[in-house]
């Protein structure tokens, strides 16, 4: 606490010292706190690292201040008088009337404090409560000065209203007004009032740290950089005037391009920039046509749809679950049913005319970025003009025609994303046509060799998070969920970190063992888009046992006679050595890489490349000898790999000099000759010491070097009186004085001018270097891909190793019906996680006579829910082309697998419980055909009885006549009645015992759950049984058993009278005169 009160006393007593004017035009002096030393302001370029005496040093020469003050000091200085420059902190300025009235015109705000701040002390705000601030927009007001600083920062906000701007200023980031307070909240930094506007700042080193979490947080995050440095500045015309700060960077959640390194983007999935555009089809039944085009900055992947949809737009909401974008693009003119789609994923309303500039209110939203596109391209005219400049402007005339064929509405989500991408100078992801396939540059969403898995079914079975939410159902305190997402070993983690099998609840998370990030990517899509095709899943299954087999003779050291298989095994060995090259080869291509990511990216080239000798020979299986053939690993990929990293020197690469970065070629000899000339300078600087000798008299004279100001005079001040008049006197001490002679001022000057033509060649040259990189994409992304496909294949294959495991035989996908038959099968995710988890032997449709549903029923919690899912969840890793948890398992390719399970409300598009419980149904009975599996859980529990009985009923008898392989858990013990004669319905039971209670006075049984599947229906669902696992209180449980006895009474006395009342109707006809 002592310490702090001293901080706090320093710092109000170095605001309260003015500024004043120096002699020279270019400096600007303040007073210290310490011993009343006087300093200049200090304010180096952009050079991270640089130390305390170097930036003295240039701001000696006439560099900016670490503050907007500093600068008005300075811009005043042209007119011979110094404003005061004192970092006194005044009264905000906030104009509260007119900003209440901007917000009761934008409906954000209905109540405005005064925003005032004391005048003598800075305002200290504890990250995270901000309670002594109000909103201060960074907006120009009548009445009110501004320094130079503020000036920049206005007019860049007025060009962005929409970006939080972190302002370069010498050493630090600064962030003013409302940036400021959200900076404060999110980072977790002070907010300070200074001058007009509130105050924080980040250092240099971190920035990309800090824009990184600021990303996360939903907000577009603009880095506005010193254009100019003191060299420069002090060469140039505008030697008194402001730094020039220009607008060099853009990040948002969909175009932030990790560092390698930076492990894998939160959650695991790879944040998308989507585009959805709609063309309404039906205005009766509200039913439109959807263009989507979704572009994945990080790994270069884009992907498109035209899809139809109904009014509930589920279609819409599958894309949406399978992608998991970052950041929507929206065009105007969506209707309200889309709006609602698209408010519920991203977990809050979507409104055009809600004010653009960023608030710390939106720190509490998802981190999911909502961007708006320009209505005029949504022209299919407008549209493919601007799309036919882009591809031939573009160097990339032949992606053109595939192009234009697309939809109109997918050309115009491409023309949208275009126009939005040049913000970033990202476009440039779109031309590549890294992902091409047979139809045109981007690949599309689906295909009919693939399944479908829509977003319900995605969520229920946990194919990818153990939750049912998209973003939106994220932490309810979002700063919680970002500390999670950014801390150390977190979500967001480090390298491609060790896998917990079934850690994280998920399908996905108990099949994943992949080593790579490229990898885990490409088994991801496996798993989202699971194949139909039996060729091509026998052709993945014949790959995983081959695989399968090299691992097992590996760990029993039986590969010494075969060289491929030997090749293979250490392979996989080295694949986790290998960086994310998908990640840092879009790095290289949009010219974002450091030199340090580069040697990272180069190394791992290398050593993919080293992965697979020359004239390696695999002939089968087929998918491992595509991968691994000639024509993606050539003899020209590998020399331009050596090539490449000959150049450079890997100690400069890990320091990030670029100067000194290139080692041999053309960029190195185009480099050396300015440090050629620098030499040159330093050498005459050196010899011109011997003149100054002559003048001194002293032999031994030589140059000192003081606090990074170099070849000064040092002489005592009695020998100072004698120093010629053209001597420029640079500082002193109470001994000694210290100048420059004018040849010196003239060649450091001079040295300044070479050191920054220097830094610009190296530039210059790095980028040079960057793009002679990108021009060889293509056949790199080829060899990641392989690679990624490869390490997929190998976690299918370590799966396949895991104990009770076997290979499935899938049956023909020309088989009209479904069938299922599966022996002692477990639930993939929940057997990696409870070794004693009870297998279940299941047969489904096995023969032409056997039944098609079956209506499962028992006693809560006893095993129903985990049963279901796992036939599905083994039908999806069937079709992923991996073994399954089962001692034997035979099944059907599915064409679809639609489930109906759990509770949830969506309130954000105006859904009950119910009614997204029925909107599921019906997109189910939609969807269904004969090779369909259907999921359904406790249908009707949403309303009343008899009502969801009734629904449950005519829902299972639709289900019969259609023939889908369905599984029905219902606890309506009636419906087995209903169903008895039919043998398309087979009634099961999960098992259990049941005994009395040994208290006396206790009537409720005792239930001992066996969770095994047999035949026939349950008595009774025994729920005050788990009621009192649960925990609920005795007297409570009384008091329902005395009602459920009553209950059942009272039907059963119904009951027996609608019965008597049948019979005797019946004996009274029977009595009645029988006519001839």
């Amino acid at each position: 606490m002592a310490s702090a009160r001293r901080t706090q006393t320093s710092l109000a007593s170095f605001f309260k010292q003015p500024a004043r004017a120096d002699a020279g035009p270019a400096a600007v002096a303040v007073n210290s706190p310490r011993r009343g030393r006087t300093r200049a302001q200090e304010s180096p370029t952009a050079e991270q690292g640089a130390t305390k005496k170097a930036r003295h040093r240039r701001a000696i020469d006439g560099s900016d201040s670490d503050d907007g003050d500093g600068e008005s000091a300075l811009h005043s200085g042209a007119g011979g008088q110094a404003q005061s420059a004192g970092r006194t902190l005044v009264r905000s300025v906030s104009d509260a009337a007119g900003l209440m009235e901007r917000l009761r015109v934008r409906a954000k705000e209905t109540e405005q404090a005064g925003s005032t701040a004391p005048a003598a002390a800075p305002s200290l705000v504890a990250p995270g409560t901000l309670e002594s601030t109000s909103i201060q927009l960074v907006e120009r007001r009548g009445g009110v000065k501004y320094t130079p600083l503020e000036s920049q920062v206005l007019d860049e906000k007025a060009r962005h209203p929409d970006m939080l701007l972190a302002v370069e200023v010498g050493y630090k980031f600064r962030f003013f007004g409302e940036d400021a307070r959200i900076a404060s909240r999110v980072l977790g930094i002070m907010c300070t009032t200074a001058n007009n506007f509130y105050n924080a700042s980040i250092p240099t080193p971190r920035l990309m740290v800090h824009a990184r979490r600021l990303v996360l947080a939903g907000y577009k995050v603009g880095i506005m950089r010193q254009c100019e440095t003191a060299a420069l500045k002090a060469a140039g015309d505008n030697r008194n005037a402001p730094f020039t700060r220009q607008l060099c960077e853009v990040y948002t959640a969909g175009t932030l391009v990790e560092e390698v390194g930076d492990g894998p983007a939160p959650g695991g999935a790879e944040r998308y920039l989507l585009c959805p555009v709609e063309r309404l089809v039906d205005a009766k039944d509200q039913r439109v046509s959807f263009g989507v085009i979704a572009v994945q900055i990080t790994t270069g992947d884009v992907v498109y749809d035209r899809f139809d949809d109904s009014y509930l737009r589920s279609a819409l909401e599958t894309r949406l679950t399978h992608l998991q974008p970052g950041e929507l693009l929206v065009p105007p003119g969506l209707s309200a049913e889309t709006l609602r789609t698209l408010a519920a994923y991203v977990g809050y309303p979507i409104d055009y005319s809600e004010r653009r500039e960023p608030l710390l209110e939106h720190a509490n939203r998802t981190g999911v970025r909502v961007a708006f596109g320009a209505a005029e391209l949504l022209d299919p005219g407008a549209a493919r003009r601007l799309v036919s400049d882009f591809y031939t402007d573009g160097g990339a005339p032949a992606l053109l025609a595939p192009v234009l064929a697309l939809p109109d509405e997918v050309v115009a989500a491409l023309a949208l994303l275009v126009s939005y991408l040049r913000t970033f100078q990202l476009d440039r992801a779109l031309l590549a046509g890294k992902t091409a396939g047979a139809g045109g540059p981007f690949a599309p969403f689906h295909t009919r060799l693939h399944m479908l898995l829509s977003a319900t079914a995605l969520q229920t079975l946990s194919v990818f998070t153990a939750g049912s939410g998209g973003p939106a159902a994220a932490s309810e305190e979002p700063a919680v969920a970002l500390k999670e997402l950014l801390r150390p070993g977190g979500r967001s983690g480090g390298a491609h970190s060790t896998h917990v099998p079934g850690g994280d609840g998920s399908l996905f998370g108990a099949m994943d063992r992949t080593r790579s990030q490229f990898g885990r990517r490409m088994l991801r899509r496996w798993v989202a888009h699971p194949l139909v095709s039996r060729a091509r899943l026998e052709d993945r299954l014949e790959a995983v046992e081959f695989l399968r087999r090299v691992l097992e003779d590996a760990d029993a050291q039986a590969l010494d006679e075969d060289a491929s298989r030997r090749a293979l095994a250490g392979l996989h060995a080295k694949l986790g050595q290998l960086v994310d090259l998908e990640r840092g080869l879009c790095r290289i291509h949009y010219g974002q890489a450091s030199p340090q990511e580069l040697l990272r990216i180069l190394r791992s080239l290398a050593a993919a490349a080293s992965l697979v000798p020359p004239g390696l020979e695999i002939a089968e299986p087929r998918l491992v000898a595509e991968a691994l053939g000639p024509d993606t690993w050539t003899a020209e990929l590998r020399e331009s790999v050596a090539h490449w990293r000959s150049q450079i020197d890997p100690r400069s690469a890990k320091g990030g000099h670029k100067d000194t970065l290139f080692a041999a070629g053309p960029l190195h000899d185009l480099v050396q000759a300015h440090h050629d000339r620098l030499a040159a300078l330093e050498a005459e600087l050196q010899a011109h010491a011997a003149a100054v000798r002559a003048q001194l008299g002293d032999a031994r004279f030589e140059f000192k070097s003081v606090s990074g100001t170099d070849y000064l005079i040092d002489l005592t001040h009695g020998r100072a009186k004698a120093a010629p008049a053209d001597w420029i006197r640079v500082s002193a001490t109470k001994t000694h004085a210290r100048f420059h002679t004018p040849f010196v001022v003239e060649k450091l000057a001079e040295r300044e001018r070479g050191r920054e033509a220097l830094q610009q060649a190296a530039r210059d040259a790095y980028a040079r270097f960057l793009g002679s990189i990108a021009e060889q994409y293509a056949p790199l992304r080829r060899m990641v891909t392989a690679l990624a496909t490869v390490d997929a294949l190998f976690s299918l294959a370590v799966l396949a190793r895991t104990a009770g495991y076997c290979r499935p035989q899938l049956l023909g996908d020309d088989q009209a019906e479904a069938s299922v038959e599966l022996v002692d099968a477990v639930n993939p995710v929940l057997a990696a996680r409870t070794p004693a988890y009870v297998p279940n032997t299941v047969r489904l449709g096995h023969d032409a006579d056997a039944a098609r549903a079956m209506i499962l029923t028992g006693p809560n919690a006893g095993g129903k829910s985990s049963l279901i899912r796992t036939v599905a969840l083994i039908a999806i890793m069937a079709q992923c082309g991996s073994y399954v948890p089962a001692a034997r398992a035979r099944l059907s390719i599915v064409d679809a697998i639609v489930t109906r399970m759990g509770a949830s409300d969506n309130m954000l598009a105006g859904e009950s419980t119910f009614m997204v419980e029925m909107r599921e149904t019906a997109e189910l009975m939609r969807q269904v055909t004969p090779r369909s599996l259907a999921i359904l859980d406790e249908l009707g529990r949403g309303t009343s009885t008899h009502d969801g009985a009734a629904i449950a009923f005519a829902v299972l008898a639709h289900l019969a006549e259609r023939r889908p392989l369905a599984f029905f858990v219902t606890h309506y013990a009636h419906l087995v009645d209903a169903f008895a004669g039919d043998r398309m319905v087979r009634p099961c039971h999960m098992a259990f015992l049941e005994r009395a209670s040994e208290r006396p006075d206790d009537a409720i049984a005792e239930v001992t759950f066996l969770y095994k599947l047999v035949d026939g229906a349950s008595t009774d669902s025994f729920g005050l049984n788990v009621a009192r696992i649960a925990g609920l209180p005795e007297s409570l449980l009384r008091c329902a058993r005395d009602r459920a006895a009553r209950m059942r009474t009272d039907l059963d006395s119904r009951w027996a009278a609608h019965c008597a009342r049948r019979l005797k109707r019946a004996v009274a006809h029977a009595r009645s005169p029988q006519p001839e």
